[in-house]
């Protein structure tokens, strides 16, 4: 000790005019903390020497063993804490598969049951092959439906697209057969998969029909969805079979916009309310959905009266163009007041209206007044 202080005096006495007097204190601060360091750690293997435990090999054959098993039940319980239960019961299965390299294209149905697929992904799987479908890619693979990530994940690396014996892309002729008669309103998910909608697409679809209550009450009404475009319809458009007794469960619905007199009376309506209600309709062009009868009738029949009519997604509705139509033709509709149709004629003397949203700048309308005419009107 006497022989480190002598050292530390000697240092931060030291005639070295370069460096201050307060950077030699840091210099011997750190040496001191160095030192500390360097003894604690001596002393610390010193005493865990002393304390280690001289197990036999039997001893610590059997601790290992113990920690073996404690590894294996925690790697069971965080798997059973992050994955659902349909994964989970993927996962332990897959555990128990010997899984080998496989072509999509050309697997047998016995080789897919041995890879953990189910009956319905095997038979997906078989029907896109007998259509004309090909994997090319893993990505194609992943799009089976109802094949689940996990399995994907399992199954990918054993993936392989380059033998011979993939199927080749059938004649237009066959292709063609891949289609079957079908009512939109009762399609399930496997059936919409056979027709070559996509999962996205499916899922879309029902959650649609379940949330907004999606009913299609003639063929056209299908070529509505949003991801159905007119060359898919076309050829779809044979094989779409609505059958609305079924729809409605036997009881007789009318059409709003094609009902006469006669049959709005069959539906519940008086004779002044269906004499109002066709007149209503030929004013506003048509109705787009069965709310609209309280536009024309008191709000307490119609709310009681709109379970026995129905209106088409597909119908088309009457516009009018708001930059062109006359005063006369303005004034005769339904959704416009005399002071609307006023501000309308004033502000096009200047410019010309692109959106419905321009009519906002008049101070006209509200936005009640602008979701039932922007069915209406056309720019």
């Amino acid at each position: 000790m006497s022989i480190l202080k002598k050292f530390f005096n000697r240092l931060n006495n030291s005639p070295l005019t370069y460096i201050e007097k307060k950077d030699k204190r840091q210099v011997i601060t750190l040496i001191i903390t160095i030192l500390i360091v360097f003894s604690a750690t001596k002393i610390y293997q010193v005493t865990a020497a002393k304390n280690t435990l001289n197990l036999s090999p039997k001893e610590e054959a059997l601790a290992l063993q113990r920690l073996d098993s404690l590894n294996v039940m925690y790697a069971q319980k965080l798997k059973s804490d992050t994955l659902n239960r349909l994964d989970l019961y993927i996962a332990n299965r897959y555990d128990t598969l010997k899984l080998f390299k496989f072509n999509p294209n050309s697997a047998s149905e016995k080789d897919l049951q041995k890879l953990g697929l189910t009956e319905k992904q095997i038979a997906n799987l078989i029907n896109y092959r007998k259509n004309g479908g090909i994997f090319k890619t893993e990505n194609d693979f992943r799009k089976l439906y109802g094949l689940r990530t996990m399995q994907f994940n399992f199954l990918r690396e054993y993936l392989c697209f380059n033998d011979s014996t993939a199927p080749q892309p059938l004649s237009k002729e066959k292709t063609e057969e891949k289609y079957f008669d079908f009512d939109p309103n009762f399609l399930t998910r496997e059936e919409m998969y056979k027709l070559g909608f996509s999962t996205k697409q499916i899922e879309s679809f029902m959650k649609q029909k379940d949330e907004k209550n999606w009913k299609f009450y003639v063929k056209k009404d299908f070529a509505y969805v949003y991801f159905i475009d007119e060359k898919k319809y076309k050829e779809l458009e044979k094989y779409i079979k609505i059958d609305l007794n079924k729809l409605f469960n036997g009881k007789k619905l009318y059409d709003l916009n094609l009902a006469n007199e006669d049959e709005l009376s069959q539906a519940g309506f008086s004779h002044a309310e269906a004499q109002n209600i066709i007149t209503f309709r030929e004013k506003v062009g048509y109705f787009y959905a069965t709310w609209q009868l309280s536009d024309c009738i008191k709000y307490d029949r119609a709310n009681s009266l709109k379970t026995n009519v129905y209106t088409c997604h597909s119908v088309e509705l009457k516009k009018i163009n708001i930059n062109t139509a006359d005063e006369i033709t303005l004034l005769n509709h339904p959704y416009l007041t005399k002071f609307q149709v006023s501000k309308i004629i004033e502000a096009r003397n200047s410019k010309q209206f692109k959106h419905i949203a321009d009519l906002q700048t008049l101070n006209a309308f509200d936005q009640k007044d602008l979701k039932k005419l922007q069915h209406y009107i056309e720019f």
